[in-house]
C-alpha cells in the first residue's frame, strides 16, 4: 500500500497576459539548466523565471521543459491519465519505482492562455494498492483517481492560467481535453532529480485526439 499526500501550492505572483503571436513564436526548451534557459527562452519564458525563488535556480539539478501547442476543442496536448512527474523509472519493467526511489523530485509549472485547456490536479491524501506484475499503474489508479474524485475523497482542482504551481512527485495530476481554440503555453522547472541536462531546443510537439476522424 502507498500513501500519497497530493498537494500544490499557488505562487503568489503572476505572469503577465501574453497575445496568441507571443505564444506561438516562444522558444520550447528540453531538459535545459537555468544559464541555458535564460539563453534560449523568450519573453514568456523569462518572465516564468523572473517569479522564481532565487534559492532554486542555481541549483545543479534545476531543469527546464517548455511546449507550444495549438489546440482545438477535443485535443489534448499530452497523454490523458492522473499521474505523477518524474517518479524514478529504475524498476526492471520500466515502471515508476514506488517501494525505494532515488530521489523525490519538486515541480514549479506555469500555463499561459492555459484556460483552454488546464491541467487538473487531485487534491487530498490517498492510499492506493501496489499493481500486479505486469500491470501499469498509471492505467491501474487513473479510474480509482477519478472515482474518489466524483466521491468527493479528492478535489478537482483546475491550474489557473498565468500563475506558477509548486508541486512534487506525490502530486496527482493530467492534462485535460481542449474546451477552445487556440495557443496554449506551458512550462515546468524541476529540481532534486537525476535528469540530465540535454540544453535542447524542441523542433516539433504533437498533440493526441480521442477520436482522430473527427478531421480538423
Amino acid at each position: 500500500m502507498f500513501s500519497f499526500d497530493s498537494q500544490i501550492k499557488i505562487h503568489p505572483f503572476k505572469l503577465p497576459d501574453f497575445d496568441e503571436n507571443a505564444i506561438k513564436n516562444e522558444p520550447m526548451l528540453f531538459s535545459c539548466d537555468y544559464k541555458t534557459s535564460r539563453k534560449l527562452g523568450g519573453p514568456i519564458t523569462n518572465a516564468f523565471l523572473d517569479c522564481l525563488p532565487y534559492n532554486i535556480l542555481y541549483r545543479k539539478d534545476f531543469i527546464v521543459d517548455s511546449r507550444v501547442h495549438m489546440l482545438k476543442p477535443g485535443w489534448f496536448p499530452c497523454i490523458p491519465g492522473f499521474h505523477h512527474d518524474d517518479v524514478p523509472r529504475s524498476t526492471k519493467n520500466g515502471q515508476p519505482n514506488y517501494v525505494n526511489p532515488e530521489y523525490e523530485s519538486k515541480h514549479i509549472m506555469c500555463l499561459v492562455n492555459g484556460d483552454i485547456c488546464p491541467t487538473e490536479f487531485a487534491i487530498g491524501q490517498v492510499e492506493l494498492e501496489d499493481v500486479k506484475e505486469g500491470e501499469v499503474y498509471y492505467k491501474v489508479w487513473h479510474p480509482i483517481i477519478e472515482e474518489k474524485i466524483k466521491k468527493g475523497e479528492l478535489k478537482s482542482v483546475k491550474a489557473p492560467s498565468n500563475v506558477p504551481i509548486l508541486f512534487n512527485n506525490h502530486t496527482f495530476h493530467q492534462g485535460t481535453r481542449a474546451v477552445g481554440n487556440g495557443f496554449r503555453w506551458f512550462i515546468r522547472c524541476s529540481y532534486n532529480t537525476n535528469r540530465p541536462h540535454l540544453n535542447e531546443l524542441r523542433r516539433q510537439t504533437q498533440v493526441y485526439l480521442e477520436h482522430p476522424m473527427d478531421g480538423w
